[in-house]
């Protein structure tokens, strides 16, 4: 069974999609963003909204209403089902709360930091670092050349490329970095589950060569908002941001160089400026990214881009870490409060004292199972009004009456709780 954090399943239940209707919207990243200040201001945790008692008085001050709150949070068994399905498909989930959640999102993105990542791949990769390389869908045959060489420089240089995994230059950009033994992290804007099941994928997340990432569940379809609201994550990721072909204000490659260029302080934006290059580019340079520089075959591709990004002072700021950025055990919210910031995209680690609690999937569904078997109940007819199919019910079926939760009657077979 795969076990989570009381922190991750509260974010979970609030902001996550399992699929098939509901009766409530999850909380969007603004609205949980909401729910978070009310926490820190009554010094508590999102684990103590799977307290009913608590999620008045925080619905109350976040302006959410009560019945939303109440009604997302109840959906341990769904949430139990989706986790299994996920993880049966190779998919991890991490939280803002989690230790594994990238430093990089909590220092560069601060509030926006997505609450929730789906993943495949080698969750070391979170760490990032790398080239950024973006680019419009429709490039012409110079930027598919241009992408191409940086791509393999990179690879050769042992410099992970970070991109979107979109039609034109992300593909290009990813496939040729893996096929010529590089490392890559895929920001995906949807369909990640469809992606991290192609052959080529596979194969590249068996090596541990590729990380495929999304704030966005896994088997969400495309949307024009999903793909404009990854492009901030994809340059949060890389040391270095790299745009080969941009749209004059139009597309979300423009947008995404734009938002990185206002950011204070953002990362390094280059641009192509070789060859018959677009006018979005030419315009990114008068913003203030950087001509990308020519490729030297012997040169370091960090060594290369720090020294000409040097006059384009970028240096990350330190940051004061929320509340949830790092899990603490009970009685240490003083103490979080006033150590010191995590410096600059280190990986957030806690402090050997510190116990993380970890509730499995079959522990977080037992209580609604047990719920629902206060009378002698079938099978078939637990699982329609649980909403999950039969093998999962049995499975946790079986756990339960062997740790002697629940007990099985005569014929025809029920089951009730002890």
């Amino acid at each position: 069974m795969n076990a989570m954090s009381e922190d991750a399943k509260a974010i979970l239940l609030l902001c996550g999609h399992f699929g098939g209707a509901s009766d409530f919207d999850p909380l969007s990243q603004q609205e949980y963003t909401q729910i978070v200040k009310c926490l820190l201001e009554k010094k508590m945790r999102p684990s103590d909204l799977l307290q009913p008692d608590n999620v008045c008085s925080v619905a109350a001050a976040s302006a959410l209403p009560e019945q939303r709150l109440t009604g997302l949070l109840k959906r341990g068994v769904k949430l139990g089902f989706a986790v299994e399905q996920w993880n049966r498909s190779g998919i991890w989930v991490i939280c803002r709360s989690d230790i594994e959640y990238p430093a990089r999102y909590r220092n560069h993105l601060k509030g926006k930091a997505p609450p929730i990542l789906y993943g495949a791949g080698d969750k070391s990769l979170l760490q990032g670092g790398g080239l950024a390389i973006v680019g419009s869908r429709n490039v012409d045959a110079e930027g598919e050349s241009f992408t191409r060489d940086v791509a393999e420089w990179c690879a050769r240089g042992k410099f992970p490329v970070v991109s979107g995994g979109a039609r034109g230059v992300d593909q290009i950009a990813m496939s040729s970095a893996l096929q010529s033994g590089g490392t890559v992290i895929g920001v995906l804007a949807d369909s990640l589950l469809r992606t991290s099941v192609t052959r080529d994928a596979r194969h590249a997340l068996s090596d541990g060569r590729l990380l495929l990432i999304s704030p966005y569940y896994p088997e969400a379809g495309f949307s024009v908002g999903t793909a404009m609201g990854r492009n901030k994550l994809i340059y949060a990721l890389a040391d270095y941001g790299l745009v080969v072909s941009a749209d004059f204000k139009k597309g979300g490659t423009w947008e995404g160089a734009q938002e990185e260029l206002r950011r204070k302080p953002g990362r390094p934006v280059f641009v192509r400026m070789t060859g018959s290059v677009p006018k979005g580019n030419k315009e990114l340079v008068k913003l203030g990214a950087i001509r990308f520089p020519a490729l030297c075959a012997s040169s370091d591709p960090d060594s290369l881009l720090k020294q000409t990004s040097a006059g384009q002072p970028q240096q990350e700021q330190a940051v004061e870490l929320s509340l949830f950025d790092t899990p603490f055990a009970s009685g240490t919210l003083a103490t979080a409060v006033r150590e010191p910031p995590v410096p600059l995209d280190k990986p957030a680690v806690a402090p050997p004292s510190i116990v993380q609690e970890t509730v499995s999937i079959y522990d977080a569904v037992l209580p609604v199972l047990l719920t629902a078997l206060q009378k002698p109940s079938a099978v078939a007819d637990l699982a329609k009004r649980l909403d999950v199919s039969k093998p999962q019910l049995d499975a946790w079926l079986k756990k339960a009456l062997a740790d002697k939760k629940v007990r099985k009657t005569g014929r025809p077979v029920r089951y009730v709780k002890a």
